[in-house]
């Protein structure tokens, strides 16, 4: 108790207190408002920092708005509609790819064995048309064929391909004569589905 007393009964020492006790409470004062006011400001800055950044990237991409729709327009006017197989059923689809396949095979020299549709699927806005083509050719007729069907409107691609030799290892073809192969292969082609 006498200590107590005693350093309250010292007027030097409790001023120093008292002076002591004040600035902890000015500086609490100014953490509490200081500190989230701070932290404040920084995430205002860092999000204006960010919407500026934002803005500058979309004045950017809006600059070439006048481009990308000259682009657009040049586009359209090349028709890309008929790079695909016509549109409707996929029955539909596969018989113009058929047609296209048979007029190609017949006009390079080859001949045509079977060509059938064993598959149409979609992929959402269009859809992917194959038939299977089996036909016999000598390398010549072959090499035209595939050019053909991959330089074709409308687009075709051929995947799966098997050649196979039709003659024994020891025939030797007179000259400028070539020996015909079997040759089998997948050809694809894409519609527009419904949704264009």
């Amino acid at each position: 108790m006498s200590a107590r007393f005693s350093l309250i009964a010292d007027p030097k020492r409790s001023r120093l207190v008292a002076l002591g006790l004040l600035l902890a409470a000015v500086l609490a004062g100014i953490a509490v408002v200081g500190i989230p006011a701070w932290l404040l400001n920084r995430h205002y800055d860092t999000a204006l920092a960010d919407n500026l950044d934002r803005l500058e990237r979309l004045r950017r991409i809006a600059a070439t708005r006048p481009d990308v729709m000259r682009e657009l327009q040049s586009m359209s006017s090349r028709d890309p509609h008929r790079f695909f197989l016509r549109g409707g059923t996929a029955a539909l689809s596969a018989a113009e790819a058929q047609e296209s396949i048979r007029g190609l095979v017949q006009s390079s020299g080859g001949r045509l064995i079977t060509i059938g549709a064993p598959a149409a699927r979609d992929e959402g806005h269009y859809r992917l048309v194959s038939i299977n083509v089996q036909l016999t050719a000598n390398i010549f007729a072959l090499r035209t064929i595939l050019g053909a069907i991959e330089s074709n409107a409308p687009y075709l691609f051929v995947d799966n391909l098997v050649i196979r030799t039709q003659v024994p290892a020891t025939f030797r073809p007179g000259p400028g004569g070539e020996p015909e192969m079997f040759v089998q292969f997948d050809v694809y082609g894409y519609s527009l589905g419904a949704a264009s």
